[in-house]
């Protein structure tokens, strides 16, 4: 009997790691899938000041299908605006 409930505490011990590492797994590919989705709209942004837009909506499909050429410039924008920044401190 003692044997039977060791065994069982050990599949249950087993049962509660894998949850916990799945869980874990989950939350880090939706962090991950967050980063992506933020740094695609900063990439969108840039994309439609650097073409006079006031607004993402007016971007064409063309350089929706083409928004990663921006990230070169968004480095670029990012220092720009720190400058900016300082300079207005």
């Amino acid at each position: 009997m003692k044997i039977r409930e060791e065994l069982r505490r050990e599949k249950e011990a087993e049962r509660r790691k894998a949850a916990l590492e799945k869980a874990t797994a989950r939350r880090i590919a939706k962090e991950s899938m967050e980063l992506i989705e933020d740094e695609q709209l900063e990439m969108m942004e840039l994309a439609a000041s650097s073409k006079g837009f006031s607004s993402i909506i007016h971007l064409d499909f063309d350089t929706l299908q083409h928004v990663e050429s921006f990230r070169g410039e968004q480095f670029i924008f990012i220092l720009l605006s720190l400058i900016l920044y300082n300079r207005s401190l």
